[in-house]
């Protein structure tokens, strides 16, 4: 089998179909959401893997997350794979988004590395797993494929509410660089909005500036809470984060402004909790303002609360995963990702969870997005090794 053509053939056909996150838009040309890159990979599943029964579970408003299982027998270890269909927007690219195209020794389109190359390795290593084996794998896979991980990562939300969903593995096909990630951050973002008083530019005493207020706010933010924040190290994920992205402010040039508004983005180490991290900013802040400025500060509840992602390495599974893995690279270890994705979603569920895949977090959501192919295939003969031993390692009953 030409696994490299197989590979180019299946990642330009989910290419070619556009697939990206609407956010919270409701309607929506073809460009946007996942039904129809969704609607392709359930025929592809159909007719190329027949030994996979394949659902279409809606998450949203025609966008389905795409489910496949392969169920070999209870007294063997089930892996759960998934990624996601969803990609980032197309504009500004300087390539043409949804052609797969060859150049220098890469493969161009969007999705191609994020995350539809992850799709392709997991498939095609489960094929050739298939292939080696005769037909026949030691242990359950169920393969998810979900809907707007790029956005309010809904898809995956909705695969962990099924109550029946059980493994002894997780791996979430994410770009790595071929290495596994067990730790990764979180983050939240939320809204600061501070409130003024309209008047002339003329006459600006007669009024309260609000972009005034915010700089007060943004200058506490960067200096001290900055400061603290990036005290909280973790040993594999590093420096915790915080920084103010977006702001919004007045009406025209010659008003006093009336509201300004910042949205604030702060990445938690996998021992942090969301609310002691919201509570610290909001109350260092407090201390720091001048009091009648703090009264006409709003502190909004987040809109986004995306937990990070940890293991214990000691774990069963883990260990057994590692055990394969350093029969390829002798050098190999578990790392920490400085990104979240849908890992941690799964996590809680008891599933050991680690995140995996070819290509770089450098070339995600870029105006040239591409991946090696020879990193793609090197990731699909990975996983065709993991589905193929990892019952072996894992001492299982296979009788």
């Amino acid at each position: 089998m030409d696994w490299k053509a197989e590979a180019y053939h299946l990642l330009s056909r989910l290419v070619a179909i556009p697939s990206i996150n609407p956010g919270e838009q409701s309607d929506y040309g073809v460009e946007y959401g996942e039904k129809e890159a969704g609607d392709y990979l359930f025929d592809y599943l159909q007719q190329q893997m027949p030994y996979m029964k394949v659902e279409k579970k809606e998450v949203l408003p025609d966008r389905n997350n795409i489910i496949a299982a392969y169920h070999r027998g209870e007294n063997f270890p089930t892996i759960l794979l998934e990624t996601h269909l969803d990609t980032v927007d197309v504009q500004g690219m300087e390539i043409d988004p949804f052609q797969l195209v060859e150049k220098d020794g890469k493969w161009y389109g969007r999705g191609a590395n994020d995350a539809k190359g992850q799709i392709t390795a997991m498939l095609l290593g489960l094929q050739k797993a298939f292939h080696e084996e005769g037909g026949e794998l030691p242990l359950n896979i169920l393969f998810a494929a979900t809907a707007d991980e790029e956005h309010r990562h809904r898809g995956v939300d909705a695969l962990v509410e099924d109550d029946n969903l059980k493994a002894d593995l997780a791996i979430v096909g994410e770009p790595t660089e071929l290495k596994a990630g067990a730790f990764h951050k979180g983050s939240i973002r939320f809204k600061v909005t501070s409130r003024g008083i309209n008047a002339h530019s003329s006459t600006p005493w007669e009024g309260e500036n609000a972009i005034d207020k915010m700089a007060d706010v943004i200058q506490i933010l960067k200096s001290t809470v900055r400061e603290e924040v990036e005290e909280v190290t973790h040993p594999f994920c590093g420096k915790s984060a915080i920084s103010q992205n977006l702001i919004h402010g007045g009406e025209q040039v010659n008003i006093i402004p009336g509201e300004c508004t910042i949205h604030v983005d702060r990445r938690l180490n996998p021992q942090e909790d969301w609310q002691s991290a919201y509570a610290h900013i909001k109350d260092t802040v407090h201390k720091e303002l001048a009091e009648e400025t703090s009264r006409d500060i709003t502190w909004h509840q987040p809109y986004l609360i995306d937990p990070p992602l940890s293991n214990d390495l000691n774990g069963a599974s883990l260990m057994k995963l590692k055990d394969i893995m350093k029969n390829r690279d002798s050098d190999f270890d578990y790392i920490g990702l400085q990104f979240g994705c849908d890992a941690s979603k799964i996590a809680p569920k008891n599933i050991p969870t680690v995140v995996f895949g070819p290509g770089s977090i450098r070339q995600a959501h870029t105006t040239d997005e591409w991946i090696d192919p020879a990193e793609l295939i090197e990731a699909i003969n990975i996983y065709a090794q993991i589905f193929r031993n990892f019952s072996e390692e894992a001492g299982g009953n296979n009788e």
